[in-house]
Order: C-alpha cells, then structure tokens, then sequence
C-alpha cells in the first residue's frame, strides 16, 4: 500500500509539472515616458515595445515614446508590435510617437505592426512622428507587417508624419505590408510624407499585400 502511494504521488507531481511548464509567459507595462538618445560616430540604436514570442502574451501601455539619435554613420531602429509564433499575442498603446534622427550616412527604420509565423499584433497609436536630416542618410516605414499564414495585425494611428531633408537621402513608407498569407488591418485617419534637399529619393507604398 504504501508502494502503491508513492507512485500515486509521484504521478500527481509530475503531471503538475507539466502544467506549469505548459504555461505561457505573460508581460504588462504601463509607463509614462519612454526616451532613448544617442549621439556620436557608428552607433547603433534599437528599441522594441511588444516582444511577445512563442505563444507569449504582451500588453504594453505608454503615454510618450520619445528616440533620437545624431552624428555619423549610425543606426536607429523602432519596432512596437512584435508578435511572433503560433498563439503570440501583443498589444501596445502608445500615446504619441517621435522618432528623430540627423547627421551623415545613418539609417532610420520604424516598423508599428510585426505579426510573425502566426502571431497576433494589435497597435493604437496617437500620433507617429518620424524626421531625419542630413546627408546620405536613409529612412523607411512600415505599419502593417503581417508576415506568415496566420499572422494577423491591426493597426489604429491617429496621425503619421514622416519628413527628410538633405542631399542624397532616401525615403520610404509602406502602410499594408501583408505577406505570405499574412492578414493585416491598417487604420489611419492623416498621413502627411514630405521631403527637401538636392538628389532625393522617395516612395510612399499603400497596399502592399503579396
């Protein structure tokens, strides 16, 4: 009898175990303001607000999000939704965007949506906020970003706002992004791209759906 108790016990324990290796991580946070700045020579500059993987759940909710960067040859990235893998599900509330960037030969990105290999992003956004000047410098947008069969991202923007201004820049904004059977839902109430300077390049994209 007693043999029989402990196997009984042990059989308990280990499907608890199971359970509780079966859960999935959760991650909330509410913050006032968020600011990044960098400024020098061949830096590089990221930030990411969702990051929900491997059927993780992201509940992210900011007031302000503020990134700047200045000086040469450097790097800046923004991502907000992040959803990637079957049963991930990320939710970001930003209250306003800015994303700032000035020198010679940097790099600008912001991506908003970012549903992966099944994942699941929801954005609402007050304002987006992007500007970058100088020179040889390059920037790129993109809003929807639903990746993969059964990756699905939803995107609310009050207003966006993408400007340059220099010599040899580059520019670029993509709004649907829907590939490889991926599903993605855009919408924006104002979208406002405006670019200056001498041997400038600029491409606004809609659809986007592949």
């Amino acid at each position: 009898m007693k043999f029989a108790a402990k196997v009984i016990a042990f059989a308990v324990a280990a499907t608890l175990s199971s359970v509780a290796f079966a859960q999935k991580s959760e991650s909330k946070v509410e913050l006032q303001n968020l600011n990044q700045s960098q400024s020098g020579l061949l830096n590089k500059q990221e930030m990411d607000l969702g990051n929900a993987k491997a059927g993780g759940k992201s509940n992210v909710n900011i007031k302000n999000v503020n990134q700047s960067q200045s000086g040469l040859l450097n790097s800046q990235k923004m991502a907000i939704g992040n959803a990637a893998g079957k049963g991930s599900e990320s939710k970001v509330t930003v209250g306003n965007v800015n994303q700032s960037q000035s020198g010679l030969l940097n790099k600008q990105e912001m991506a908003v949506g970012n549903a992966s290999n099944g994942g699941k992003s929801s954005v609402d956004v007050k304002n987006i906020n992007q500007s970058q000047s100088g020179l040889l410098n390059n920037q790129k947008m993109a809003v929807g970003n639903a990746d993969g069969k059964g990756s699905q991202s939803k995107v609310v923007v009050g207003n966006i706002n993408q400007s340059q201004s220099g010599l040899l820049n580059k520019q670029e904004m993509n709004i649907g992004n829907a590939a490889n059977g991926g599903k993605s839902n855009v919408n924006i109430k104002n979208v406002n791209q405006s670019q200056s300077g001498l041997l400038n390049n600029q491409k606004a994209n809609v659809g986007n759906a592949e």
